[in-house]
């Protein structure tokens, strides 16, 4: 979990996460080792102490002694000095089965489950080249103790019983704790998997709440401004048009200045609006009969001018096989070809700007637009209809500002109209973007039949 880490851990959630969960898997794995070393001990004491030998203390020893360091690296680990304390607890276990195998006969047999179960528990407590020395270790203490075992004559020897009773008990041990530990590491990777699980759905409902607020505010916010904008764009329309008297020529371009500035801005506050009811899916889609020419109309008006003056060959045709009449949201789409038309002017420089309007098929119309610009870059192709990306860095020498809202809102929209935007370009060459959208044509009125007398 996430909640009440330290502010000034540098590390990142993955990495916390990670480090919390290899704590708790070395602290799982020392406490089942204290649990299994207590009867241990103690049967080893019983073994041992009454034979009041130094070999035989020197074995008890050993082997009791696992259960402090066991307890020491386990509050070290708790201080979080994972490694350390996993270090301290498998190279003294280590020295220790080596130590007593090479003084206690018979206890050779349980030498390499022993070492191999420490190997793998050295695996899950440690990081992977730490572990692999481990590993490594463990083979090195495994040879060395059978070379010097080869014609040993072992200090201390036991009853065959007790012998017997011994090799059975590790041998049970090593066995029990392998599958101890495989339990232990599949249900601390599916305690992690839900952590994360959880932390995630946490993070994405807080994303949401945050993104609706934001929404929420961007809506209202660009609500109650268009109703001051509008009057300051009304009485500098008025003033410009000398409705309060004479202007003269500073006094004019400043008032010019103020309109156009202002009538931005509104154009930049409706399409915050629109996006944020697209967002909140609250952007409604009107149905009814328009004309097709009026889109050509409103596309020429807004684009016909800046073409001019850039001096770009520009050019907009209708398919004759078009109807006069579609059905769908006129305001939409002229929405949607005045952004396209007005993007393609607005990155030329040099050129042409060519607008189509076309049928595709029976059931689909689309309206094409291609220019010379610059080009978007492939990997930028479809990072421009995100919203708040501009097309001031494909490679444009306009500087024309941009907030990046006008494909967004475009391929939105057209998604709401049961169409689609498809882009291809090409660097030095142009831009083709084309809008698909549903062909639907007006029904016509039937002309009421005059009564039969």
């Amino acid at each position: 979990m996430l909640e009440g880490t330290d502010p000034f851990d540098t590390r990142s959630p993955h990495e916390r996460l990670e480090v919390t969960r290899r704590k708790r898997l070395i602290l799982a794995n020392l406490n089942g080792a204290i649990y299994a070393l207590i009867p241990f001990g103690i049967y080893v004491a019983l073994i041992f102490l009454p034979a009041k030998s130094l070999y035989a203390i020197i074995v008890f020893g050993l082997s009791i002694g696992t259960i402090p360091i066991t307890l020491i690296a386990r509050w070290i680990v708790q201080k979080d000095k994972l490694t350390l304390g996993s270090l301290l607890f498998l190279v003294y276990t280590i020295s220790a089965i080596s130590l007593n195998s090479l003084i206690l006969e018979g206890l050779i047999q349980v030498l390499a489950p022993t070492l191999i179960l420490l190997t793998i528990i050295g695996g899950m407590m440690l990081k992977t080249f730490e572990g692999y020395i481990v590993g490594v270790v463990s083979a090195f203490a495994y040879i060395l103790v059978r070379i010097l075992t080869i014609n040993n004559q072992y200090p201390l020897q036991l009853p065959f019983s007790s012998s017997l009773i011994m090799d059975f008990f590790l041998t049970t041990l090593a066995f029990v704790f392998i599958a101890y530990f495989n339990r232990l590491s599949t249900r601390d990777l599916r305690r992690s998997l839900d952590e994360a699980t959880y932390d995630l759905m946490r993070l994405n409902k807080e994303v949401q709440e945050a993104s609706d607020r934001k929404s929420q505010f961007t809506a209202r916010t660009s609500h109650e401004l268009r109703t001051p904008l509008s009057a300051i764009i009304v009485f500098a329309d008025l003033a410009l048009r000398e409705a309060y008297g004479p202007l003269n020529e500073k006094m004019r371009n400043a008032q010019e200045h103020i309109v156009n500035s202002a009538r931005h801005l509104k154009r930049i506050i409706n399409d915050l609006l629109d996006l944020s009811k697209i967002e909140a899916g609250e952007f409604e889609i009107i149905s009814e009969p328009y004309d097709i020419k009026e889109i050509i109309n409103v596309i020429e008006s807004a684009c016909l001018p800046i073409a001019s003056e850039k001096g770009l060959d520009w050019s907009i045709t209708i398919d004759k096989a078009m109807p006069p009449t579609l059905t769908g949201d006129y305001e939409r789409v002229s929405q949607i070809a005045v952004n396209l038309a007005g993007n393609a002017v607005k990155f030329t420089e040099e050129g042409h700007v060519l607008v189509r309007i076309e049928p595709v098929d029976e059931r689909t119309w689309h309206i094409v637009v291609g220019d010379s610009g610059p080009g978007i870059p492939e990997d930028q192709q479809e990072k421009v209809f995100e919203a708040f990306r501009s097309l001031d860095k494909s490679g444009s020498k306009s500087v024309a500002a941009s907030t990046g809202l006008g494909l967004a809102i475009a391929r939105n929209l057209a998604q709401l109209m049961g169409g689609e935007i498809f882009l291809q370009s090409e660097l030095g060459v142009g831009t083709t973007f084309e809008v698909r959208l549903p062909y639907v044509v007006p029904e016509k009125k039937q002309e009421p039949v005059d009564a039969i007398t």
